[in-house]
């Protein structure tokens, strides 16, 4: 019953409250089942798990690569969190990581975090498994100095730069000296307030991130080579009368940005082409030839030459950090993931800062077997996880809001 509540919450993505009404909705399909848990059950479930998969013993190796960044919430609280896995392990799978892939290494909540901050926390992990050989991470500016900062004592770990922000960084570049990028989110934008509330509301666009906005660059694109191909050829919808004028007036502007789509839909291919890459192969000594090579038809074209050509010298001058043979994580992809599974079950409760939620990100990466749980529910109690919460979370936001207002005059009450 724990481990189908948990598969829930994990696997289908279920709320605690709705994993809870399931199972009560289908106990009488179930023999031998005389009850079923409560939503606050199964999350205390839950957080016990994390605790115990952040804390149980990891084997101390020297070829393990980690994987870091930040998470915040409101306040000025950051979460560092860690992740590693066996190079050894992964040179033979040739994949993607996955979370049940992941060792939950460190999961740190810290007000102001800082470079000297992230290097103590580097130290400190590296005391109790092992210096790593590779530490992977967006090279956010905290992280960057604590990386450096850590390398000075530890010139054997090298420092690798996740491979989707660096690709952001250098089409955020390419695109912002583009006047017709700006025109083409312009005209988007406008579009977006003219269309929501008629009937050509079906052609909406997008919204374009305020935060890393380049890294949704795919779906903006490919709204346009849509919108274009509507415009030009408008099919029937039915129970949805298209007026033609109307269609011209609102989004006809479209048909401008015809050439402009084809080269930003090259550059998609370009970009995908690398990130596939990348995620499969890792940063090795053959990497820059062979990525090449896939990339060979745009290195021929007059617009995607120099994006392209820069691609490859970041991966060689990345490559080049491996030794003969070895291949290096160049992903973070699988952390973000893992940290927007975090921010998906603590919902509403983010609002109020980190909660012992948090430690739903080290659950995601358990294996829910029934010995591991039996193991972990055994070795973590409910008090461990009280004691755990008062330690290294202390008052969230909106315990302080409580104790703030507690004794403000709430004015005049009404009826």
């Amino acid at each position: 019953m724990i481990r189908l509540f948990f598969e829930m919450v994990f696997q289908a993505a279920a709320t605690f409250r709705s994993a809870s009404a399931t199972l009560e909705l289908v106990r009488e399909y179930l023999p031998d089942v005389d009850r079923t848990p409560t939503a606050w059950c199964g999350e205390l479930w839950v957080m016990r798990i994390g605790l115990y998969e952040l804390y149980r013993p990891k084997e101390q190796v020297s070829d393990r690569v980690w994987i870091m960044d930040h998470t915040v919430q409101v306040g000025t609280t950051k979460c560092l969190l860690i992740v590693g896995v066996r190079l050894s392990w992964w040179q033979e799978q040739r994949r993607p990581l996955e979370h049940g892939d992941l060792e939950i290494l460190t999961l740190e909540p810290i007000d102001n975090s800082d470079g000297e901050a992230v290097r103590i926390q580097l130290e400190s992990t590296a005391d109790l498994v092992g210096e790593p050989r590779a530490i992977v991470s967006d090279q956010g500016t905290d992280l960057k100095r604590g990386i450096e900062a850590y390398r000075q004592d530890h010139p054997e770990t090298v420092a690798v730069n996740d491979i989707a922000h660096k690709v952001a960084s250098l089409v955020k570049r390419d695109l912002e000296d583009q006047d017709r990028w700006g025109e083409f989110l312009q005209h988007m934008g406008r579009t977006k307030l003219q269309l929501q509330q008629t009937q050509l509301a079906l052609l909406m666009p997008p919204t374009p991130k305020n935060k890393s906005r380049y890294m949704n660059l795919e779906e903006l694109v490919n709204w346009g080579g849509r919108a274009l191909a509507f415009v030009d050829h408008p099919p029937a919808v039915e129970g949805i009368p298209v007026d033609r004028q109307k269609l011209q007036d609102k989004v006809g502007w479209i048909q401008d940005f015809r050439e402009d789509l084809t080269r930003w839909q090259g550059l998609l291919k370009v970009i995908s082409i690398t990130l596939e890459y990348v995620r499969y192969e890792g940063y090795h000594r053959r990497a820059a030839r062979e990525l090449k090579q896939r990339l060979q038809p745009f290195l021929n074209h007059t617009y995607h030459r120099s994006i392209t050509a820069q691609m490859l010298a970041f991966v060689k001058q990345q490559s080049a950090l491996a030794a003969p043979g070895e291949r290096i994580v160049g992903s973070s992809e699988c952390l973000e993931s893992l940290i927007g599974t975090g921010k998906r079950i603590e919902r509403q409760q983010s609002k109020s800062g980190f909660t012992k939620l948090v430690l739903a990100m080290a659950a995601a990466v358990a294996k829910p077997t029934a010995e591991y749980i039996q193991e972990a529910l055994a070795a973590v109690s409910t008090k461990d996880l009280y004691e755990w919460g008062r330690e290294i979370l202390g008052r969230s936001v909106q315990s302080q809001r409580r104790i703030a207002f507690a004794h403000v005059d709430s004015g005049t009450k009404s009826g």
